[in-house]
């Protein structure tokens, strides 16, 4: 019986292995632009409630961390399978800073309507507000160098740089939880989950070795 389970787990790694083997770099920029096109297909059929544009700009928001989470669960992943995950980091960051642009962008010129006096104000006197510039202003270097010229370019610099996204990531999921006016569980959870993730870097994570065999 435990033979037959470890077939099993066998056979499933295997299958997981070659499909993330197989999947295209343009495939996965493809699959995440389809948050953002059913977020519009909403917009445009009336489905986003009374302040659709409040809900634009949650979704853009909570799309965006979602996908940094992703990026952070990628590593030990790959560490604990020895299943390369990680070649789908650079693409799924990328896309992550895309929703990021377009949450900022929706806040400024729809929330906003580009009243820079109102939105310096708003920056100095709303402190999560603050914070989520603060992470979109870090993680502005690791998209500008999330490309092979500069990774080759940097050198053992590049992944220094790259660091910047555990302070990136934990601003901005305190930006997410001081968003509303109470303290809500999902953002309680989402700041959590970054918590241990980044810790995870702590520990010296063995592969699964029963996975292979």
């Amino acid at each position: 019986m435990g033979n037959d389970s470890v077939s099993v787990a066998s056979k499933i790694y295997i299958f997981i292995n070659y499909r993330v083997r197989s999947i295209r770099i343009s495939h996965v920029y493809l699959l995440l632009t389809l948050p953002l096109i059913i977020l519009i297909s909403e917009l445009f059929l009336g489905k986003l409630g009374v302040d659709p544009m409040r809900r634009v700009e949650e979704t853009l928001g909570i799309t965006a961390l979602n996908l940094l989470i992703v990026t952070l669960v990628l590593a030990p992943l790959s560490k604990l399978t020895a299943i390369n995950f990680i070649r789908l980091r650079r693409s799924i960051g990328l896309m992550s800073f895309f929703y990021i642009c377009l949450h900022l962008l929706t806040w400024l010129m729809l929330d906003m309507q580009l009243r820079w006096s109102e939105i310096l104000i708003s920056i100095a006197k709303k402190p999560f507000i603050l914070l989520g510039m603060i992470s979109f202003i870090l993680l502005l270097p690791l998209a500008i160098t999330s490309n092979n010229y500069l990774t080759k370019k940097l050198g053992s610099l590049w992944s220094k740089i790259h660091r910047i996204i555990y302070p990136a990531i934990i601003l901005a999921g305190i930006h997410y939880l001081m968003m509303a006016k109470t303290i809500e569980l999902d953002a309680v959870i989402y700041l959590i989950i970054i918590l241990l993730l980044i810790s995870l870097r702590l520990i010296k994570l063995k592969k699964i070795t029963w996975l292979q065999k």
